[in-house]
């Protein structure tokens, strides 16, 4: 009796081992292509992360891992991982990397539908560039570029660092997110996302959208600005820097801060802008 116990006991542990490990299944990818300097980079990813770094290089080196979807039997998840793919597109002067989840079977039994794998990737790239990125489901993390850079985010974080001229970000439930040492002029639409932006220089006209949101902008105690606002009554602003009012209409303002210079516009519905210098 101990011993048919022991030997029940041991299948269950097994049975119940099983979703783990098909939830560690993985299939990696790697593929390098020639990219020019100035040339246009797109990345489109869903569900995963995305992490793009610049080098010197005059080529992009895509490296993938493919993690299967978990809460679905072995022999999904295997042919999930399987049937998932990266496509990568064109050379020299523009590249396109996506997701490619078209193969992925439908789930058989009461639930179906697909369950489709993480994508994680890592990326080098030429540092100057026509960037875009559209990442839906997971963080993206963009370092060292320069150049036209636009980036839409759903349901994600982002982390952005060291990056040199017009920058247009799309966050949606992007938690805190982060900006440093950016360089130029900046689009920003927020929607329920906190967002943290430290040592910024403001070089030409930029605009920060923020619905359900609190932004904290760190910039040089130098900057000169044209300050613009739009602030709803639930939304909340507060300025260490020395502001002069030009005019004020309620609770929107323009004003200049150290003399003027390029304008930065605030629009702010059910959150907080707070405005102040790095140290």
């Amino acid at each position: 009796m101990k011993l048919t116990r022991s030997i029940t006991v041991s299948l269950c542990a097994l049975a119940l081992a099983l979703p783990t490990l098909a939830a560690a299944q993985t299939k990696n990818f790697t593929e390098t292509v020639p990219l020019d300097a100035g040339g246009r980079l797109h990345v489109d990813g869903s569900k995963g992360s995305i992490s793009l770094t610049a080098w010197e290089r005059n080529e992009v080196e895509i490296r993938a891992r493919i993690e299967a979807p978990s809460n679905v039997d072995g022999d999904y998840a295997k042919r999930a991982v399987e049937a998932t793919t990266v496509r990568v597109e064109g050379s020299g002067s523009s590249v396109e990397i996506r997701s490619d989840y078209s193969e992925v079977p439908e789930r058989s039994g009461r639930w179906n539908g697909k369950s489709v794998p993480e994508i994680h990737y890592e990326i080098r790239a030429p540092k100057n560039l026509r960037l875009s990125v559209d990442s839906d489901r997971g963080p993206a993390s963009i370092t060292g570029f320069e150049g036209e850079i636009e980036i839409d985010v759903d349901r994600g974080e982002v982390d952005l660092r060291e990056l040199t001229g017009r920058i247009a970000i799309d966050i949606d439930r992007g938690s805190d997110s982060r900006m440093s040492s950016i360089r130029g002029s900046f689009v920003v639409d927020a929607d329920r996302t906190n967002l943290r932006m430290r040592d910024i220089r403001i070089e030409s006209d930029s605009r920060l959208d923020i619905d359900r949101g609190d932004v904290e902008i760190g910039i040089e105690s130098s900057q000169g600005l044209n300050l613009r606002t739009d602030l709803s009554r639930r939304a909340d602003f507060e300025t260490e820097l020395p502001l002069t009012m030009s005019s004020l209409d309620g609770r929107d303002f323009e004003g200049t801060i150290n003399g003027g210079g390029p304008e930065l516009y605030i629009g702010s519905d059910r959150g907080s802008i707070r405005l102040h210098t790095d140290r």
